[in-house]
């Protein structure tokens, strides 16, 4: 038989043991969930915002028209370290994709040693016992080039690519948390501010209606019960109010650890009251183009296509590993002639070839660990594709909810305004007390306070939908719905 034929022989059946090596005992892998149905869900939002087709901008906190804002987060985004850690993870990811495509192409090098040796005169090598000699190997050229018969090297390089892409989606979704975490900390401390404020005209008014009782009582117009219940009240205000300010403090430290900076430079916040220029819009195509605006569905995706690459890799192993490797240069043990006698010259050309015949189990382990591997990062995506439709259900209810207590609150802020300006009437033609315009007085601040709370909490919500809509977010490669 010829050479020729035997290793072509040898080749076939190495490879039918290969496949029938990782073939047996084949489950069944993870699936990728289909877009959950939430037309229904969205439809009935549909009444509360203006629809239209485009989807939130990449720089969407300056529809907030607050300079300070977007000073936070641009700061937040230029020198968080958890965020720049997450831009050092991409350019490693980068590396590895270079690193990768290398395997593709063949490498060439060069050696040059040098040795002194000498045989043992008692040993087994009896034509060379006891001689002494040195040995001079030049080779300029060394060529070696994996054949990639099986696929495995540009399975690697996609595998790899997508782990880049992955970890691209990845610091999109950070830097998107990073800014809606920002933007929410901020309006909690415009919150705050107006509390606090709300809380310092609650505690003057109460110590005014102090002052107001003690009085009747000097008088002997009241007894001493009024007195201790004014004490109480003023207490509990003062107690807010310690409340409020403490709320503004705590909100300046996390913007403050949010932007990489430490507290000092959290006390130079500028409170300043941010407005919605525009309202809040849906895009139309809200159920359908879900997908390819969310970086975290995306990173999971990518993750789950680089891991199936991956299994491919470990496929390969079971067949044989085929190498071409070429050498040329100047061999002798004599170090006049390795330059001058063309007889040093030696050359070598020809395949090597690895064939896998016992591992004791290692490669069928290894292809065990990816096929785990890939059906885990496939239920990952299945959760952040349901975690992802809960996330818009969640903050289109929260939305609906808000508008409606606002309306109301609202309806009683201007109701505690007309009892206020009734209370004053009535104390000016001389109908009520003194205490009459103090308490309405005090009940319109505890509805502003409720309605500050009220308007903090909308803002924030208006951020959670920005962020489950993907804040700007486009995948280059959406996935199919």
């Amino acid at each position: 038989m010829s050479t020729r034929r035997l290793i072509a022989l040898t080749l076939a059946v190495s490879f039918s043991a290969g496949c029938a090596r990782f073939g047996a005992e084949e489950s069944a892998r993870a699936s990728l969930l289909p877009m959950p149905e939430m037309t229904n869900t969205v439809a009935a939002a549909r009444g509360s915002f203006a629809s239209s087709d485009v989807w939130p901008a990449q720089t969407w906190w300056t529809g907030f028209a607050s300079p300070e804002l977007q000073r936070l987060i641009n700061t937040a985004l230029a020198d968080n370290p958890d965020f720049k850690a997450t831009a050092a993870r991409l350019r490693q990811s980068q590396a590895m994709v270079d690193a990768q495509a290398a395997e593709l192409y063949p490498t060439v090098d060069a050696n040059v040693s040098f040795s002194a040796q000498r045989f043992s005169a008692n040993s087994v090598q009896a034509k060379l016992a006891g001689e002494n000699f040195r040995q001079m190997l030049i080779n300029p050229l060394i060529l070696r080039y994996h054949l990639d018969f099986w696929g495995r090297d540009a399975a690697a390089l996609q595998g790899a690519v997508g782990r880049s892409l992955a970890v691209a989606a990845e610091l999109a979704d950070a830097r998107l948390l990073l800014a809606t975490t920002v933007a929410r900390a901020y309006f909690e401390l415009l919150a705050a501010s107006e509390k606090e404020d709300i809380a310092e005209r609650i505690v003057a008014e109460r110590r005014a209606l102090l002052t107001f009782e003690q009085t009747r009582l000097a008088t002997g117009l009241a007894a001493d019960a009024p007195i201790l219940q004014a004490r109480i009240a003023l207490a509990h205000a003062e107690q807010g109010l310690a409340a409020a300010r403490a709320d503004v403090e705590l909100s300046k430290n996390l913007l403050a650890a949010l932007a990489g900076k430490g507290a000092d430079w959290g006390a130079g916040i500028v409170i300043e009251q941010g407005r919605v220029d525009q309202p809040l819009t849906l895009p139309v195509d809200l159920p359908l183009h879900l997908l390819a605006h969310r970086p975290d569905i995306s990173a999971a995706r990518l993750n789950a296509e680089a891991a199936a690459e991956e299994i491919k890799v470990a496929e390969t192993a079971f067949y044989p590993d085929v190498n071409l490797v070429a050498f040329t240069g100047l061999h002798s043990v004599s170090l006049s002639d390795v330059l001058l006698q063309g007889s040093s010259l030696a050359y070598a050309v020809g395949p090597s070839i690895e064939f896998p015949i016992f591992e004791g189990g290692r490669l069928r382990a290894n292809l065990d660990y990816q096929q785990s591997a890939y059906d885990a990062a496939v239920e990952r995506y299945n959760r952040s594709l349901v975690h992802a439709v809960q996330e818009v259900a969640d903050a289109l209810s929260r939305w609906r909810e808000l508008d409606a207590r606002l309306v109301a609150q609202r309806q009683s802020l201007a109701d505690a305004l007309a009892a206020e300006n009734l209370a004053d009437s009535l104390h000016r033609h001389g109908l009520n007390d003194r205490a009459a315009p103090s308490l309405a007085k005090l009940d319109v601040y505890q509805q502003q306070f409720r309605l500050a709370v009220l308007v903090g909490e909308q803002h924030k919500v208006r951020i959670n939908i920005i962020k489950a809509l993907g804040g700007g977010y486009s995948d280059a490669k959406p996935a199919k719905q």
